[in-house]
């Protein structure tokens, strides 16, 4: 979001000796551009469904900002002989961070005070970063997608914020280098430059190829892993396009200096073009999605060219209509205050939980938001882009600035301490679905596998085995004496006519990876007390994803999940196989499969023949995958679901989770995968409670949103599992 620049904007434009004005001067129509845009982005924060393109809003702006930054550099030179960039960066300082650091204190302690456990670890991550301008990378590196479950941050907006600022440092340092030389032909060269860059970002966002799954981490000093649908839409690399274009413009659409006042009769040209591109952005705020490829192939870089002739029509002397339009005066006062009500306007709206497409609540947002962003206005941004602060303080008598000076300091400490508290007793990550309010017991006598189950690998030999002796009680660890009578109980198994295949019995503990949605990982990290004797868990699970890696999960009730964020699941899976050190990986799926797809502009319905397919393929590709790992696999059953509307979920009790005989369908497609692979593959029955007991289906102490377990649902479907995990006989190496 681009700040107002009305320190260097307000002044009137230069005449040549014909009369031509040799500068821009002042543009109103601009300021009603980035009125438009920050609407738009206001409403795409507020979550209405019409609105999901709403975040294209911060491209226009970033078109803006190329071309007006731009445009004033090379009046600068052009007046000056060249640019002076102390001046250059005091001036964008001066307008940028009074305000920011207004706002970040002001969230920041409020948070410390009202915030949730949630905001507190969101916070103590993105405090240095959005302090640093460097926001868009904290997110980054921060491995969380921008658009995944959970409540998203009071500080996610500050990106496109990091994204300008990183501009205004670097390009008039680039600036300088490449303009050198006034000639016409050099301009239109380094307009051509700028162009064929954009156009090369553009193609390489487009095709998504190249871009990093890894980067090197500034503060740990090592490389770690990035999701690169998050780069796309966050790096300062893929999203200046628009920066440049607005940029290479500066360069070659001058119209106020090369239009003599005889032509500038109205222009229906110019007119027809704006109203294309507002209704181009117009559509494109209503059918864009963030995390859809369409979006960076195609939608993007028709927003950025959409933005361009809209920015060049409302800054050409003939284009009349658009204009007097675009510098209506209500325009005119939103645009100037854009900068303020973007940082106000998304912090004010998760406070008031504003988020989600309620009317009532945006409205509460709104009513909160005008006033403070305008204060902020009037007493922060507008005094100290206009030098205000520094006369003041001269005018100061000497006892008077001491004093004034002492109050600033005490004001600063206090503020300071209070979030130095803040940021100490905050937790370094927050996980929704991390149970901390107390230990369960795992019980070891849950850990006897069937008999039916271990005959098939116990070695080919007469054996007779009592389990009478184990002395492991609930919670402890297993001796060794009950970890061979935990995988061998009472049985006696005849001399084999066969070879047997190379197998060994479960050697304690059985090293085990959960891959799968997000209902694996709230199993893997709500582990019951006493079960690390029998088991070694690690959690390869992928939040928000199943088995696929394009399409989008629809419900009844209007929401969307896409599974564009998802690829190279099945890989991931065997990466975390292999990582781990696993034998088996147990497959934990189902809460993203009950639903009907959308998929290349068609829906596949839920329990049709090509949904079925869809989902069989999908699993046998991680069954193969991991197979190929060297790692054998178990298919967890899909408990019934009973989704509740919980705070901090981020998403809300879809009905088709709590359609049972969907569930039912699933699974039974499980069984016929696990069937067809019997070599690699075992079907495993969770706890029967789920669909049979309501008192514990219901009960969110332990599913706390009727579908990811706590403590005592990971416990419960542990025990019920753990014989058949136990069980199945592993090939030995």
């Amino acid at each position: 979001m681009t700040e107002a620049l009305h320190d260097t904007g307000h002044r009137d434009a230069g005449h040549s000796e014909s009369g031509r004005p040799t500068s821009m001067g002042y543009q109103p129509g601009l300021d009603g551009v980035r009125a438009f845009s920050v609407v738009a982005v206001i409403f795409y924060h507020a979550g209405f469904s019409w609105m999901h393109g709403g975040f294209f809003g911060v491209e226009v702006f970033f078109v803006v900002s190329g071309f007006l930054i731009t445009s004033l550099l090379i009046e600068e030179r052009d007046r000056a002989g060249g640019v002076n960039l102390r001046q250059f960066w005091v001036r964008r300082w001066r307008r940028l961070l009074p305000a920011l650091f207004t706002m970040m204190i002001v969230v920041g302690a409020w948070a410390a005070v009202w915030g949730s456990a949630e905001q507190h670890s969101q916070l103590r991550h993105d405090y240095p970063w959005g302090l640093g301008y460097l926001a868009n990378w904290g997110q980054i590196f921060s491995q969380e997608s921008y658009w995944g479950a959970g409540s998203p941050s009071l500080f996610r907006h500050l990106w496109s914020l990091a994204v300008e600022e990183q501009w205004y440092v670097l390009w008039p340092l680039a600036f300088i280098l490449l303009a050198r030389r006034t000639r016409s032909d050099r301009r239109r060269a380094l307009a051509l430059g700028l162009v064929a860059m954009g156009v090369m970002v553009a193609t390489a966002v487009a095709s998504a190829a190249q871009w990093p799954t890894r980067m090197w981490h500034p503060f740990r000093m090592e490389m770690v892993p990035v999701d690169p649908t998050n780069f796309l839409y966050l790096s300062t690399f893929s999203r200046s396009s628009g920066l440049l274009l607005g940029a290479a413009m500066a360069f070659r659409w001058r119209p106020w200096s090369t239009v003599p006042a005889a032509r500038r009769s109205p222009a229906v040209g110019l007119q027809a073009a704006a109203f294309a591109a507002v209704g181009v952005l117009i559509v494109a705020f209503v059918i864009g999605r963030v995390e859809a490829p369409a979006t960076y192939r195609w939608l993007l870089p028709t927003v950025t060219i959409a933005s361009a002739v809209l920015v060049g029509v409302v800054v050409h002397p003939a284009a009349a209509t658009v204009r007097a339009a675009f510098s209506a005066a209500p325009m005119v006062a939103i645009g100037r205050r854009s900068y303020g009500l973007y940082l106000w306007s998304w912090p004010i709206s998760r406070i008031c939980d504003a988020y989600s497409g309620s009317w009532p609540r945006f409205l509460l947002a709104m009513a909160v938001t005008a006033p403070v962003s305008e204060a902020c206005y009037r007493w922060v941004e507008t005094p100290i882009r206009r030098g205000g602060l520094s006369t003041w303080w001269s005018a100061r008598r000497r006892w008077s600035g001491r004093i004034v000076q002492a109050s600033t300091v005490a004001a600063v400490v206090a503020v300071a301490g209070l979030l130095s508290v803040f940021f100490a007793s905050a937790a370094a990550v927050f996980d929704p679905a991390k149970d901390t309010s107390g230990e369960v017991a795992f019980d070891g006598a849950a850990a006897t596998p069937p008999v039916t189950a271990v005959a098939t690998v116990v070695p080919p030999v007469a054996a007779t085995t009592s389990v009478a002796g184990s002395s492991t009680s609930a919670g402890s660890e297993p001796t060794a004496d009950a970890a061979a009578t935990a995988v061998a109980p009472s049985t006696t198994v005849a001399p084999a006519t066969t070879v047997a295949p190379s197998t060994t019995l479960a050697a304690l503990p059985r090293r085990v990876v959960i891959v799968g949605d997000s209902t694996a990982h709230s199993l893997a990290i709500n582990l019951p007390a006493g079960i690390d004797g029998w088991f070694e868990f690690g959690d390869g699970s992928l939040d928000g994803c199943s088995v696929y890696s394009d399409g989008t999960a629809v419900s009844a009730l209007g929401f969307t999940r896409s599974f564009d964020g998802c690829s190279r699941w099945e890989q991931r899976w065997a990466s975390a196989a292999t990582r781990t050190g696993a034998e088996l990986a147990l497959v934990v799926i189902g809460a993203w499969d009950v639903f009907d797809v959308e998929l290349d502009d068609q829906v596949l319905a839920f329990d049709s023949p090509a949904g079925d397919q869809r989902f069989i393929d999908g699993v046998q590709r991680g069954i193969d995958a991991l197979t190929f790992a060297g790692v054998r696999v178990a298919l967890l059953e899909v408990p019934c679901m009973r989704p509740q509307n919980v705070k901090g979920a981020g998403v809300p009790a879809l009905p088709e989770r709590g359609d049972d005989a969907r569930v039912a369908h699933v699974n039974d497609l499980l069984r016929d995968l696990a069937a067809a692979n019997p070599a690699t593959t075992t079907f495993v029955s969770g706890p029967t409670q789920y669909c049979t007991d309501e008192s514990i289906a219901s009960d969110l102490g332990y599913r706390w949103d009727g579908v990811h377990a706590y403590k005592p649902g990971a416990k419960l479907t542990l025990e019920a599992i753990a014989g058949a995990l136990l069980a199945i006989p592993i090939p030995v190496s």
